[in-house]
């Protein structure tokens, strides 16, 4: 029985990029930043969206990893109150802060249409079940209802996961996600008012996003398997090479992407395409895990590092700063973007330092006392 901790600092670095990738995005979004460069590599920007995908698949590993840990040590039943309680831990407490500053700064109106439709769907992470309460407070956390989700199914899989033979797991997910995008392609049509939002909401549902949670949880068995101790202890994998087929992989995505502008009037690119990006993003994160940082370099990444450990605040923070810049009518998108990133991170800093932090210290406390 496994009982090792596993912990790998260069996710960090992938997490900031992920966060800063989508207030980027936004930022292009929102402003219709026209003028903004189309050639590499800042042509990734106005493809941020793309970073959600980046964080499904990294809390498919993260999450795999808690779990199976947990398992190891309390066995599969027991497993279940520590493993639930500690993800509530990190994602409740700022998901709640944040709606409550986008309801009373942002969206006042909210208090007089459907208070308790609106509020109640984002308190019990059900919000982005329907396309009108999808992006009702605060839009991007839509992600954290689909990320709930998969926590809840967690708890009920996680033995088999943990056991199961990987193909026969990559089988079951891929072929759900699949059938999923599928009946979604054939079913949901785009709205004259919505456009292909109701497409978007329906296709992002937890069904349709399990091809990404797959990878992040396969690589976590990976990592905790015999081979996985082989080639990432004894340090066989060559990393140059891996380096090499991931940027070839993310040429040929982003390429393929780029090629139907429409996507969503395209089946086969909504059933099958975020499939490849995903596997795409699962060789990012391999060849991240792979990585031994020595002290030195860590100090100099410190900074990235940071954004990723601040990460989560970045990106339910940004939203209500953007929103509030963009009623300053005289502002340019490139200033908008600078005062964002800078007013995001400060509040995302002062958020994990003075309020989530504190909510995990004192959780793991009380783990402490109870173990």
């Amino acid at each position: 029985m496994q009982k090792k901790s596993y912990y790998f600092d260069t996710i960090d670095i992938l997490r900031g990029f992920a966060a800063i990738t989508v207030v980027v995005y936004h930022v292009i979004e929102i402003f219709q930043w026209s003028s903004f460069p189309t050639s590499w590599p800042w042509l990734w920007f106005r493809a941020g969206w793309m970073g959600v995908d980046l964080f499904f698949v990294i809390s498919g590993f993260v999450v795999g990893l808690s779990a199976f840990s947990a398992i190891d040590r309390q066995g599969n039943t027991a497993f279940r109150n520590e493993f639930f309680t500690r993800r509530l831990a990190r994602i409740v407490p700022l998901h709640y802060l944040t709606m409550l500053v986008f309801i009373a700064f942002i969206s006042p109106q909210l208090l007089f249409q459907d208070l308790f439709t609106n509020l109640g769907s984002h308190l019990l992470f059900l919000h982005n079940l329907v396309p009108q309460l999808h992006g009702s407070i605060n839009g991007s956390n839509w992600s954290l209802a689909t990320e709930m989700q998969f926590y809840i199914l967690m708890l009920l899989i996680a033995p088999w996961l943990r056991v199961e033979r990987w193909w026969v797991i990559a089988l079951v997910f891929l072929l759900m996600a699949w059938l999923w995008r599928a009946g979604v392609s054939a079913w949901v049509q785009p709205s004259e008012q919505s456009g292909v939002f109701p497409v978007f909401v329906a296709a992002t549902q937890l069904p349709g996003m399990l091809d990404e949670f797959l990878v992040g949880l396969l690589l976590a068995r990976l990592v905790r398997s015999d081979y996985g101790e082989k080639i990432f202890e004894k340090k066989c994998l060559n990393r140059v090479n891996l380096a090499i087929l991931t940027a070839i992989f993310l040429y040929v995505t982003f390429n393929i992407y780029q090629s139907y502008g429409s996507y969503w009037d395209y089946p086969f690119m909504v059933i099958f395409w975020r499939s490849l990006l995903a596997f795409t993003f699962g060789l990012i994160l391999l060849l991240f895990i792979s990585l031994r940082l020595d002290v030195r370099v860590k100090k100099i990444l410190f900074p990235f590092s940071y954004l990723g450990t601040i990460s989560y605040g970045i990106y339910l923070w940004h939203l209500p700063v953007l929103l509030s810049l963009k009623t300053l009518n005289w502002i340019k998108p490139d200033v908008a973007l600078v005062w964002c990133l800078v007013i995001t991170c400060i509040l995302a800093s002062f958020s994990w330092h003075f309020f989530e932090k504190p909510f995990i210290d004192r959780f793991n406390e009380k783990m402490k006392i109870k173990n």
